[in-house]
C-alpha cells in the first residue's frame, strides 16, 4: 500500500511556494510552520524579494497619498489666509528641506491656470467668472448657516477702480455678497475707460441672474429661492448702471423730481416737497429730464429706485460733515470760527492721536489737514470725537443740532 505522505510529497514538489502553503494548511492545519532551514534557498530569496518590492510599492503609494493630502491642505490654507506667493514659496522650500515631496512653486501647488479666456468687449478686456458658481461655493463653505435658509439674498456692487496713477487703466468689477458674507467677483472689465456699452457689460451677469431669480438655486437637491437685496454703488456708477444723468445735473436727484438751482454749482435748497420717483414711472421712461436711456436692469424686472441705496460715504461723510467743518474753518463770518478756536480744536484732536482703539482705521489729525481728511476720519469726527473736541469751543445748542 502506497504511503499517503509519499503521494502528497510527489504532488507538492510540483507546486510553487504559495500553493504549498495553501495546501499544507488545508491538508493539516495543526502542522508546524516550515522553518527557515527547511526552505529552498532559491525560493526564499525570490519570496523575500517579491515581499520587499510589494512593501516598497505600498510605502510609495502611501507616501504619494499623504503628499497629495498635504498639498490639498496647504492649498486650502494658503487660499483661506490669503497667503502671498513669495511667502508660500518660502514655506514650500522649508518643507522640502525636511524631505516632504511638495512642489517648488506656489503656482503649481494652487494649480494656477496658465491662460485665462479673456474676451474683447466694451472697448477693453472682459472676463466672466460666474454668479451661480460663486454662490454655491460660498454655500458649501458655510453649510450650517445656509441649511435652514429658504431664501438667499444677494447684494451687488459695481464700481470703477484705477490701477495706476500714471495711466488711465482701470478695472470695473461686479461683486456679489451673499447674506453679508465676504464678496466674490462675478465679472471684471479692464480698459482705459469705463465700458462703452452698459448693455454688453451687464449682459452675461443679468442673464444668469434672471435664471436664478426665476428658477432658484439647487443646493443638495433642495431649491432655494434667490432675491436681490440691493445694489451698492457710488454716484457715477449708479448713473452708469441706471442710465441716468450725473449727480451734478439739475434733475439728478434719484428720489424725487426736484430741480436744482445754480449757486456756483447745482444745489438743492428748495424747501418744497416734490413728488417722489416711482418704479413704474422709471420703467416707462417718464422722467425725460432724468433718464438718458433705458437701463438693462428694467428688462429683468429689477427696481432702479428701491434697490439702489444712496451713498453714505459721499452724502454724509464727504458731503455734510466736510462742508460743516469747512464752513467752521473758512466759511462766512456768521459761522466761521476764530483762529484761536480752531487751534483749540486741533489741539484737542491731537491729544486723542494715538489713544484711539485699534478698531479705528485712522488716528485724529489737525484741522490744518482738513482738505486731506478721508471719509473714515470724517465719520469718526461725526460719531465719536466731534462732540468731545467741540465741547469747550462752540455752543451746546450747535453740538446738539449737529451731532445728537
Amino acid at each position: 500500500m502506497t504511503n499517503i505522505s509519499t503521494l502528497g510529497f510527489n504532488f507538492i514538489v510540483g507546486c510553487n511556494n504559495v500553493e504549498f502553503k495553501k495546501l499544507a494548511t488545508v491538508y493539516n492545519p495543526n502542522t508546524r510552520d516550515v522553518s527557515s532551514s527547511d526552505k529552498d534557498p532559491i525560493s526564499s530569496e525570490n519570496d523575500d524579494g517579491s515581499l520587499s518590492s510589494s512593501l516598497e510599492e505600498k510605502d510609495e503609494n502611501a507616501s504619494q497619498d499623504s503628499s497629495q493630502e498635504l498639498e490639498i491642505d496647504l492649498a486650502v490654507w494658503a487660499t483661506k489666509n490669503k497667503c502671498t506667493r513669495s511667502a508660500l514659496n518660502e514655506l514650500l522650500a522649508i518643507l522640502r528641506k525636511q524631505g516632504l515631496r511638495l512642489p517648488k512653486d506656489a503656482r503649481t501647488l494652487l494649480r494656477t491656470p496658465r491662460t485665462v479666456d479673456v474676451v474683447e468687449k466694451c472697448g477693453g478686456n472682459y472676463f466672466y467668472m460666474g454668479l451661480e458658481n460663486g454662490v454655491l461655493k460660498l454655500i458649501h463653505q458655510n453649510v450650517d448657516y445656509f441649511a435652514d435658509l429658504e431664501q438667499i439674498q444677494l447684494t451687488f456692487n459695481i464700481d470703477g477702480v484705477p490701477l495706476f496713477k500714471s495711466t488711465n487703466v482701470q478695472l470695473w468689477p461686479i461683486l456679489c455678497s451673499v447674506q453679508g458674507f465676504e464678496p466674490f467677483v462675478v465679472s471684471i472689465f479692464c480698459g482705459n475707460h469705463k465700458p462703452n456699452s452698459v448693455e454688453e457689460y451687464l449682459n452675461d451677469f443679468l442673464m444668469e441672474l434672471q435664471e436664478m431669480l426665476q428658477n432658484g438655486i439647487q443646493v443638495n437637491e433642495i431649491i432655494k429661492q434667490v432675491e436681490v437685496f440691493a445694489f451698492i454703488c457710488d454716484a457715477p456708477a449708479r448713473a452708469f448702471v441706471k442710465c441716468i444723468k450725473g449727480h451734478n445735473a439739475y434733475y439728478s436727484c434719484e428720489r424725487c423730481v426736484v430741480k436744482g438751482t445754480w449757486n456756483g454749482r447745482v444745489v438743492f435748497n428748495d424747501e418744497i416737497t416734490e413728488a417722489p420717483r416711482t418704479d413704474d414711472g422709471f420703467q416707462n421712461s417718464e422722467y425725460e429730464n432724468h433718464q438718458v436711456g433705458k437701463s438693462p436692469l428694467i428688462d429683468i424686472g429689477l427696481s432702479c429706485i428701491k434697490l439702489f441705496s444712496l451713498d453714505y460715504m459721499h452724502l454724509v461723510c464727504l458731503g455734510v460733515v466736510k462742508r460743516m467743518l469747512t464752513f467752521l474753518k473758512q466759511g462766512p463770518r456768521e459761522c466761521r470760527l476764530s483762529y484761536q478756536q480752531l487751534t483749540i480744536i486741533s489741539e484737542n484732536l491731537l491729544n486723542l492721536n494715538g489713544k484711539m482703539p485699534r478698531e479705528f482705521a485712522r488716528q485724529p489729525r489737525s484741522t490744518d489737514y482738513l482738505d486731506r481728511w478721508k471719509a473714515t476720519e470724517l465719520r469718526q469726527f461725526l460719531l465719536y470725537t466731534g462732540p468731545i473736541v467741540l465741547k469747550s469751543v462752540v455752543s451746546a445748542n450747535f453740538i446738539s443740532i449737529s451731532f445728537l
